[in-house]
């Protein structure tokens, strides 16, 4: 018969099961340990890895449009597939599948990851193809437990749906630079305007980005949606400018450089402004090609380089209104009065000759402006004094920027005698006087500053700053902001003048014998003036290029001239004579622009 175990054998094994509680803690002790200190970082890899992801989605710029509408540069939905390294588990087959199915050679994959690396942060997505074809993005859907850390984004990519058109004025995005990004906190993630209208009123195109989160797991594949943060989109633009007058005016001009500029006198609304050769803005979203940015770079012809407002002229005999005005103003010729034009005039032992050979014989100032009379023209500078035309010229805007909202536009020259002293050390001469008062020599115009000019003599003396944008609209609210037109100066000129300058004008167009019968038209009165400015010959490795010492040719005008709405200036470089050269152009620019004068502007 057993016996019972008393009090005193339990009292044995307390101290045994206090070791036994001593160890248990010490060995959790230890582990507790081991899990923070020794591999802490591996598992709060492990549970960062397990998380959610925001994936930016960058906010759909705003539509620019006509001011009657009509869209100038777009919108449109693509899919970009992107990579977040420290998803993928396994980076080199993950490159590996990806490669396969996007054909994208693997070193390319590397190349992008690597230069994106100095400026993302961690779990940013790298593109790695930009707008892929969709078959592409099912396959990578289709795909997706052999490809964690590959993600589809879709993507509002801007569009220029007229290619070249207005590029110099749209001007074009691209990423944001390091530079950039300093100077406004820009997201590197977002595109943004590099130029013109893009660049001027980026802040209202840019919108706001937004954010998809998705739950991925430790694997780096996603688990499931969380929920969208929509992106807001960039406000809509109305520009002043017509689309059917500025592709009168780049159908006009072809092949050949030059400039066009369009204005409505009684606003400074800029209704077409060309500049070729031209470029295609849609190189420059997806990012431009080495090969595309030297192309365009080394071209002798200088696409990028905006004429209209950047490039300065001689203004040939369009700057003989300045001279008639001032004439007329000072009061040092009548209207009526008669200068004898023999075909040429000396001063010192230099002829100066007229255009036309036998001269012109005598001949009031209506008759030289409409044909153009460059004797004339040498004996009303001389009268005047050449510093009182060039403060004549200054006080019609030649000299000074127009104010144009656009980038890097130039002056222009009006010299004095002052000037040539000081630039050359030479005193000035009754040569120059009449060689600079028929817009040769010194002088120097832009097409914009031309334009503004034909405005002046149109409104009577209103300068209206050159507007480019006309209305803004939220996407969102449907709120539209409309801005108003700026009046900066009125310059008075003499009635009178003004009135036998106008009559010239509408004479050379409607005239027999005048210079410009290639921009009549059926639709209004015009009133303008041809001009043709000397360009010295051209020498390239050695041999004479002809058609590059050729003048060029310009015209200027305004129409209708009873009720002015639209004043237009062309250039066409080394074009020959303005009447043959730019006046059909102005005409077909004037015709498409009074088409749509009247009617409302469509939203």
């Amino acid at each position: 018969m057993l016996q019972q175990e008393g009090p005193i054998d339990v009292q044995k094994r307390l101290p045994l099961l206090a070791v036994y509680i001593v160890l248990f803690t010490l060995a959790l002790l230890i582990r507790l340990w081991y899990l923070q200190a020794v591999k802490g970082a591996y598992y709060y890899e492990q549970a960062e890895s397990n998380r959610i992801r925001p994936v930016k989605l960058r906010p759909p710029r705003g539509i620019i449009y006509d001011r009657y509408g009509r869209p100038l540069v777009e919108n449109v939905l693509t899919f970009d597939v992107s990579l977040v390294p420290e998803d993928a588990t396994d980076f080199d087959a993950t490159i590996e599948k990806m490669s396969s199915i996007l054909k994208i050679d693997k070193s390319a994959i590397r190349t992008a990851l690597d230069d994106a690396a100095p400026t993302r942060s961690k779990y940013d997505p790298v593109k790695i193809e930009e707008e892929a074809p969709w078959n592409q993005v099912a396959l990578v859907e289709a795909h997706q437990e052999d490809l964690p850390g590959t993600i589809i984004e879709p993507e509002h990519r801007r569009h220029y749906p007229y290619g070249g058109l207005a590029s110099h004025q749209l001007g074009y995005i691209g990423k944001v630079s390091q530079t950039q990004r300093k100077q406004d906190q820009t997201d590197m993630g977002l595109l943004t305007g590099q130029g013109g209208i893009e660049k001027i009123y980026d802040k209202l195109l840019r919108g706001t980005a937004g954010r998809r989160m998705i739950q991925v797991n430790a694997a780096g594949r996603k688990v499931k949606d969380l929920g969208i943060e929509e992106p807001r989109p960039g406000n809509d633009l109305y520009l002043t400018i017509d689309l059917d007058a500025q592709k009168a005016a780049e159908d006009g001009l072809g092949d050949r450089a030059g400039a066009v500029v369009a204005m409505d006198p009684n606003s400074g609304e800029i209704l077409a402004i060309a500049s070729h050769p031209n470029y295609d803005p849609n190189l420059f979203p997806r990012g431009i090609s080495p090969k595309d940015w030297v192309r365009l770079m080394d071209d002798p012809a200088h696409p990028l380089y905006n004429r209209a407002i950047q490039s300065v002229y001689p203004p040939g005999s369009t700057f003989k209104i300045i001279v008639a005005l001032a004439g007329l103003s000072y009061g040092v010729i009548t209207p009526d009065e008669k200068i004898v034009c023999h075909g040429s005039l000396k001063s010192g032992r230099h002829s100066f000759r007229c255009w036309k050979k036998d001269g012109h014989g005598a001949i009031s100032m209506h008759q030289a402006l409409v044909e153009s009379c460059d004797v004339y023209f040498y004996t009303l500078g001389e009268r005047i004094g050449w510093d009182r035309v060039a403060a004549f010229a200054k006080k019609l805007g030649y000299g000074s920027l127009t104010g144009i909202p656009l980038p890097d536009e130039k002056p222009g020259l009006i010299p004095t005698v002052a000037w040539k002293k000081k630039r050359t050390g030479e005193a000035w001469y009754g040569g120059d006087t009449f060689i600079n008062s028929i817009g040769q020599g010194f002088v120097l115009v832009s097409p914009i500053q031309a334009c503004q000019l034909m405005s002046l003599v149109a409104n009577g003396g209103y300068f209206y700053r050159p507007m480019l944008l006309r209305q803004s609209r939220n996407r969102e609210t449907g709120v539209v902001t409309t801005y108003s037109p700026e009046l900066r100066n009125k310059v008075t000129i003499d009635a009178n003048a003004l009135e036998v300058v106008r009559k010239a004008l509408a004479g050379v167009v409607a005239e027999p014998g005048g210079t410009g019968h290639a921009a009549q038209t059926p639709m209004a009165t015009v009133a303008g003036k041809s001009g043709t400015s000397q360009v010295i010959a051209q020498k390239v490795a050695g041999r004479h290029l002809a058609e590059l010492s050729r003048d060029h040719a310009w015209f200027i005008a305004y129409a209708p001239v009873e009720n002015p709405k639209i004043a237009v200036a062309v250039i066409v470089e080394h074009g020959g004579h303005g009447g043959s050269a730019a006046a059909p152009i102005a005409r077909r620019v004037i015709e498409e622009y009074l088409k749509n004068a009247e009617p409302k502007m469509v939203r």
